[in-house]
């Protein structure tokens, strides 16, 4: 009877260890990111590339979304768990009931990173910014784009009322229209900037000298909810690609062609025209939620003003 007892015991606290050793190597559930063709996912596509999800025991899906609307409308869908995006978008999205939250500033920590520029047809005669008063700048409304254009103009002296605007949402049919004269001024990203001013464009004023609007890793709350480690995780991960980045910049210049539909022509060589920084990750400035936010309510985006713990979780990059 006793050996009975003794054996039954030995067989329990070897299955209690079992499952206990089961739980420990538990792997996070799967991560869906949604991607952008844009120069800001390079540390995901340097990160798939070298494999390191696998090797921290993640198993994540890239998804490519030709917009951000689409893009948003997954976040919605619960169809991903995260995606570069803009603070906007994070605002917009809790505003539409779709709980997200920015986790850390992906491009946008140093000036010049997730360049935007104000831009003058080449043959406008316009070559500053008093030359715009009241002359139409083509943007994308109620978008990244308006904000940064209201505070890059703002910053060089001109009135809210005298920023006047057209709805040219697609980026290359604003180009297009640029560079024609069809506008006599636009709003671009990189790299249709620089490719804008190698045509002639001129260049009225860009975030080179300060940090506008930085791009911002948002992740649902339900994911931070239930798989934070996972999410840990996946920025110990980023954070090791942008180092990689961070030593050679031009080895990765063909995953920027591919995947970022960057003109080879501007990454050809040590004179190229463009040039791509990363930092390491960090929370969003309190400045810049405020800053947006009140931008979004100036303009009837928001229903109710958000507070900085809306709209980001610190979570993810504690230490």
């Amino acid at each position: 009877m006793f050996k009975s007892v003794k054996w039954f015991s030995l067989v329990l606290i070897l299955s209690l260890f079992t499952i206990l050793v089961g739980c420990s190597d538990k792997q996070p559930a799967k991560l869906k990111l949604g991607m952008l063709p844009i120069a800001d996912n390079l540390p995901f596509w340097v990160a798939e590339q070298k494999g390191y999800f696998k090797a921290e025991g993640l198993e994540v899906e890239l998804i490519d979304f030709p917009s951000a609307l689409e893009r948003d409308s997954a976040f919605g869908a619960g169809q991903i768990d995260g995606a570069i995006g803009d603070l906007l978008a994070v605002a917009a999205m809790n505003n539409a009931g779709t709980k997200v939250k920015a986790v850390a500033v992906g491009q946008g920590i140093e000036p010049g990173e997730n360049r935007f520029a104000v831009l003058a047809a080449p043959n406008s005669g316009i070559t500053s910014a008093e030359q715009l008063k009241n002359q139409p700048i083509a943007m994308s409304l109620n978008s990244i784009n308006e904000y940064i254009t209201d505070q890059l103009l703002l910053s060089q002296g001109l009135k809210a009322e005298e920023i006047k605007k057209t709805a040219i949402p697609k980026l290359p049919v604003r180009m297009e229209a640029l560079m024609k004269g069809t506008v006599k001024a636009a709003t671009l990203p990189d790299p249709m900037a620089t490719l804008a001013e190698m045509g002639g464009a001129h260049l009225i004023a860009d975030n080179t000298k300060e940090t506008v609007a930085p791009t911002v890793v948002i992740v649902r709350q339900e994911t931070l909810d239930g798989n934070l480690e996972g999410m840990q995780k996946l920025m110990k991960v980023y954070a090791k690609a942008v180092s990689d980045i961070q030593e050679d910049p031009g080895q990765y210049n063909d995953i920027l062609v591919q995947k970022a539909k960057v003109p080879q022509e501007l990454l050809a060589d040590n004179t190229q025209k463009l040039k791509f920084h990363y930092s390491q990750p960090e929370l969003p400035a309190t400045e810049d939620i405020d800053k947006v936010v009140q931008w979004m309510l100036d303009h009837d985006l928001l229903k109710d003003k958000l507070s900085y713990e809306q709209m980001v979780d610190g979570r993810v990059l504690e230490k």
